[in-house]
């Protein structure tokens, strides 16, 4: 795709200098297509030997690769939640942290899940999770990538990230700002971006991009870390956003990244097309001082006759945390802090109830934490895998119970047996045809 934008064009070449004309051929060429592994859920062998489609390792990442995948959303290994689509250079934003003493993390903007995911993976413990983004669609999509990635101890938030800072103050050990930008880096898969761009759309997102950073700041604990990222190549959302809030809180450094990449700022990281990645800026900040762990209002557990009844039937689980928010019943295998409004999710939903019946939910049979739990579970083989996923009853003759279906021992879904079938749960809208 030639460039013809002449302000583009013009910006080009204060970000890349002498390489700008390369930079411009870069964008003719098709964007990559890449993911990363989920080794939270299995390990980098076992995922790989589902993989049944032509990949290449990064350079950057051992955990990332390259595809030529044209249907990678029906692919196993993307229904299994054993992968994640994300260009290679926004996995790398998460890759110099420190994972030692993280055990809180909050993503101001998470949708739709990718930086979430890839933290939760590196840390590869359970820790408590907020992910939050103020549009209710994308917290929406948020919600189902988290499902299917199987991870847990995630509260999801609709909020203005002013509000979640304020409920919030210093609670983080790892606060994510993969801010809202102009995508510039992102031109070769979006090429509409161009037909609205302009400075003054620029500068509208660099005010923002403050006002995040400031929220940012009070959520993050004393001795915190901070990553902030944007997929955009302009010094005002960039460099200079970080130069500006280094230098309104004294008590933030930078952490150095030794990074060939095209960053004005030392320490800093911008890849583009000419490192072989879409476009992506990050910088890895942390708080001076050592954090105390504050009070925070927790949730308050209920007991419900039904819900208690369910999941003593179904799941060997003695101690556990049960939540009701929006008529949904939800189950932590932690305690939960008390987020108020506009919250999507505690935790796992377990269902809801329906004409005083317990209805079990597709999000407590995608849970990897309850896999050593649940009573009931039956593997898929091949072929019942694919009449499964068509959403198809699968001929069975079994005790009367919801059962966990997985495959090659992954969580899939659930089915209640019934008149020697498995009767599909599988939700309709992930369904796909034989």
């Amino acid at each position: 795709m030639p460039v013809e934008n002449e302000l583009f064009i013009n910006r080009v070449r204060e970000y890349f200098g002498d390489d700008y004309e390369n930079y411009l051929k870069k964008l003719e060429e098709s964007e990559s297509h890449a993911f990363f592994l989920n080794t939270h859920k299995a390990s980098k062998g076992d995922i790989l030997s589902i993989i049944d489609f032509k990949i290449w390792p990064s350079e950057f990442s051992d955990e990332s690769y390259y595809h030529d995948c044209d249907s990678i959303g029906k692919s196993k290994v993307y229904e299994l939640g054993l992968i994640y689509p994300q260009d290679v250079a926004a996995s790398l934003s998460s890759a110099y942290i420190d994972t030692e003493n993280i055990h809180t993390v909050v993503d101001m903007c998470a949708a739709p899940g990718g930086k979430t995911i890839d933290i939760l993976n590196r840390i590869k413990r359970d820790v408590l999770c907020i992910a939050n983004d103020y549009s209710h669609s994308r917290a929406l999509t948020l919600s189902s990538n988290l499902e299917r990635l199987g991870f847990s101890n995630v509260i999801i938030t609709n909020k203005n990230t002013k509000e979640l800072s304020e409920q919030l103050e210093n609670f983080a050990d790892l606060v994510i700002l993969d801010a809202p930008c102009s995508g510039e880096g992102m031109i070769r898969k979006y090429p509409e971006i161009l037909d609205t761009y302009s400075i003054n759309n620029i500068h509208s997102l660099a005010t923002l991009q403050k006002e995040l950073l400031d929220n940012a700041y009070t959520i993050l604990k004393p001795g915190g870390q901070l990553i902030y990222s944007t997929c955009t190549y302009s010094f005002e959302e960039d460099e200079d956003q970080v130069s500006s809030f280094l230098e309104r809180y004294p008590d933030i450094e930078l952490i150095n990244i030794d990074l060939e990449s095209s960053s004005k700022l030392k320490g800093t990281v911008k890849l583009s097309p000419l490192f072989n990645t879409e476009g992506q800026f990050f910088a890895l900040m942390r708080k001076k001082g050592k954090g105390e762990d504050n009070s925070f209002r927790m949730l308050k557990p209920i007991k419900e006759k039904l819900v208690g009844d369910f999941i003593h039937e179904n799941l060997d689980l003695k101690d556990f945390y049960l939540y009701r928010n929006n008529d949904h019943y939800y189950l932590s295998l932690i305690p939960l802090i008390d987020l108020k409004k506009n919250v999507l999710k505690y935790g796992i939903c377990l269902g809801k109830i329906i004409n005083k019946r317990f209805e079990p939910s597709h999000s407590l049979y995608r849970a990897d934490s309850l896999l050593p739990y649940f009573k009931y579970s039956y593997d898929l083989s091949d072929d019942e895998y694919q009449i499964f996923v068509s959403g198809n009853e699968i001929k069975k003759d079994m005790d009367k119970h919801y059962y966990l279906l997985t495959y090659k021992g992954y969580p899939l879904g659930f089915a209640k047996s019934s008149n020697g079938s498995l009767k599909n749960k599988y939700p309709k809208g992930l369904r796909r045809m034989l």
